[in-house]
């Protein structure tokens, strides 16, 4: 059987002649000649080309026909013509599911994002793909490089607000199935960013996922970022809103509290309860250790409700975090904070840290003039 095709300096009619001929040599149901009209041509070569997934070629003989597919549609006619054949493309390769084939299938699609015109309508729904590809590979990395690259790349780009809207949401459901909750967080974050106070349902619908997926995620602990979002705001005087609030700046007490009065709330957000006593454990001490460079371990074993034998066990957790650093002295049985991740940044606090940058400059300044007196005198000596 000949290798899949290589073309040089042949026009765009013999490379899809060449197509249609090495695919009807392994097997697929096509006429041995090609209509007048390319697009017409691509189109059907396109719906069969998913033969080559179905032979025993080799990877690489498979790539290389999928390659040459891609350089065929690039700059093929119009916008038009070449948006419908690459949306015709990424969606026959996208919903082909054998685990072998998956890694080419991802190259080959990544490699027609990546060179296409960036202002293509179709690149909006070939990323789409590529996310389904991605997540079933668990391979999101390769394709996602944080909100802000696929704000430059991709979402400053004309597009209409629900287009962007669902593909963040995808993304957001992708990056959590694959483990990568920062990033998912960041990615709703930016989704709810989007809305105004017109999108109503939807809106809230979003918000409520990104709260609940902010609880119930154990390496999200700073929250209060979601409080100034707009949807967020829509649901002031909510039971869901208090629990945020709770996981924003309360302590353990609120939230045993909280769910006294709200356990069929819990169980239908599907958030795991004991879980929640964990957080709130974990985020009780945190905000004493904004208050004090000095705990007790009585204080902490009395805070979250721990026996003394635990004490030390959920400092080293704490501890694990990176959001609290500090040093255990148990002969004394206290815990000395060095540093601490504040949950909220209020007013007085900017005007805390207003004082210490200023009271830094005055430091400064009184050294710089020691300098130059020193300076001075030494070239007097001189």
């Amino acid at each position: 059987m000949a290798g899949p095709p290589t073309f040089i300096e042949l026009s765009r009619e013999e490379q899809a002649l060449e197509l249609r001929s090495y695919l009807r040599s392994i097997g697929a149901t096509l006429q041995e000649k090609a209509t007048d009209n390319i697009e017409e041509d691509m189109k059907e070569i396109i719906s069969k080309c998913d033969a080559c997934l179905k032979t025993d070629l080799s990877d690489a003989d498979i790539e290389s026909f999928l390659c040459s597919i891609v350089s065929v549609i690039i700059g093929i006619g119009s916008m038009d013509v070449e948006s419908n054949l690459v949306t015709a493309f990424s969606q026959k390769l996208s919903k082909y599911e054998e685990e072998r084939f998956s890694n080419t299938i991802l190259k080959t699609l990544w490699l027609l994002h990546g060179t296409v015109d960036p202002k293509l309508p179709a690149r909006f729904q070939l990323y789409s793909d590529i996310i389904d590809v991605a997540k079933r590979n668990k391979q999101l990395l390769l394709v996602y490089g944080g909100i802000d690259s696929l704000n430059k790349s991709l979402l400053s780009i004309s597009h209409s607000k629900k287009q962007k809207q669902s593909l963040l949401r995808q993304l957001h459901s992708a990056l959590i199935e694959n483990g990568h909750s920062e990033l998912a967080a960041e990615v709703m974050i930016e989704l709810l960013r989007n809305y105004t106070a017109d999108d109503g349902k939807q809106a809230k619908d979003d918000a409520k996922r990104c709260i609940i997926s902010a609880i119930a995620d154990p390496k999200t602990f700073l929250l209060e970022p979601l409080l100034s979002l707009a949807p967020v705001i829509s649901l002031q005087n909510s039971p869901l809103h208090e629990l945020l609030v709770i996981f924003v700046s309360g302590n353990l007490t609120n939230y045993l509290d909280f769910y006294k009065g709200h356990k069929d709330l819990i169980k239908s957000l599907a958030l795991d309860h004991q879980a929640n006593i964990h957080k709130m454990k974990l985020l009780t001490v945190m905000s004493l250790a904004e208050d004090s460079s000095i705990i007790t371990f009585d204080t902490i074993q009395q805070q979250v409700q721990i026996t003394a034998e635990q004490v030390e066990p959920f400092l080293l957790e704490l501890f694990g975090t990176k959001f609290v650093r500090g040093r255990m002295d148990q002969a004394a049985k206290k815990v000395n904070i060095s540093s601490t991740m504040y949950r909220t940044f209020s007013k007085q606090r900017w005007q805390m840290l207003r004082n210490s940058f200023f009271g830094w400059r005055s430091c400064l300044s009184v050294i710089e003039e020691g300098m130059k007196t020193v300076v001075s005198n030494s070239q007097t000596a001189m």
